[in-house]
């Protein structure tokens, strides 16, 4: 009597173990859909609306910070030679200038530099990663899921693309989700498959729970992250009028910096740089291209903040 009382006692835990495995894989699925939709719809959707209002400002805001930067460098050369007792003759004045534009090019190649080795770091592989087990796991995910094997369509539309991203992406964590999501054969009927035992159940359990816990902080690690930790108050007028006003704040003070190094400038030297640069541009067009950061460079130093 004690043995068939024990018997059904762990059938019938074996039952509410698989009942809470198709629970949390149910869970888990919820969650790769919500993580998927927030990077591959919700970001661009929140970048969209932060641009409407503020991508302008925003590249405002870094024209006027790099001109700072550079008319502080000219002053700053020109008041070491004064502060020498040095004369600023025409040659000299002429020779800073032109140091200074080699510098800045030369800060607009490191920028690219980076920018491109950003690129490239966002696609490289983690050391860390085991490439044998991504491999496995992509491969046994391909079988489920490819189009020419054929898989069941519908499986292939929902999880086809974020496997390729995952893998794409060197992403072992998202593929481990999706693989226990999709290839274990412990699914939906809590019932079936009576080939595995209370410990295999339990240990299958725990996995999951560890890819919810590990979905659930990425998520929550998302939310902090530009756009998302904007996203209410893009909907929030009183907060789109404020932030506005406060990227204006920021605009103002370069320009009052870039009027005091200018002034600077013109105590030194008996020139205004930001005139003279303006009637130049007038005659020239392409010395202003030479001289500025162009609008492509701009762009890609504005999308390279952003997550």
């Amino acid at each position: 009597m004690s043995h068939n009382h024990s018997h059904i006692e762990l059938h019938q835990n074996i039952i509410a173990l698989k009942k809470a495995i198709a629970e949390a894989k149910h869970d888990l699925e919820s969650l790769i859909h919500l993580h998927y939709r927030m990077k591959e719809v919700d970001k661009q959707a929140l970048h969209d609306m932060y641009d409407k209002h503020f991508k302008h400002l925003e590249i405002d805001i870094q024209k006027k910070a790099l001109l700072q930067s550079e008319l502080q460098r000219r002053a700053e050369l020109f008041m070491i030679k004064h502060q020498r007792g040095e004369k600023l003759t025409p040659e000299l004045i002429a020779l800073i200038h032109k140091v200074v534009d080699k510098e800045f090019a030369a800060i607009k190649a490191r920028m690219r530099s980076i920018l491109e080795q950003e690129a490239k770091n966002t696609r490289s592989v983690n050391v860390q990663t085991d490439h044998a087990s991504l491999s496995k796991l992509y491969k046994e995910l391909a079988k489920k899921l490819h189009p020419d094997s054929g898989a069941d369509p519908e499986l292939t539309r929902m999880y086809w693309l974020s496997v390729q991203q995952a893998y794409d992406a060197k992403d072992l964590h998202g593929l481990h989700a999706l693989h226990t999501l999709i290839c274990n054969n412990t699914h939906l009927n809590p019932v079936q498959d009576e080939s595995l035992n209370y410990e295999e159940l339990k240990n299958e359990l725990k996995k999951i729970e560890e890819l919810l816990a590990r979905e659930q902080y990425s998520i929550e690690v998302l939310k902090k992250q530009i756009p998302f930790c904007y996203e209410l108050g893009l909907r929030d007028e009183s907060w789109i009028q404020q932030h506005g006003e406060t990227l204006n704040q920021q605009i103002l003070h370069f320009d009052r910096e870039i009027e005091k190094a200018n002034e600077t400038i013109r105590l030194l030297t008996g020139n205004n740089w930001l005139l003279d640069q303006e009637i130049l541009d007038s005659h020239d067009s392409s010395l202003k291209e030479r001289r500025e950061y162009n609008d492509e460079f701009i762009d890609a130093t504005y999308f390279s903040g952003r997550h």
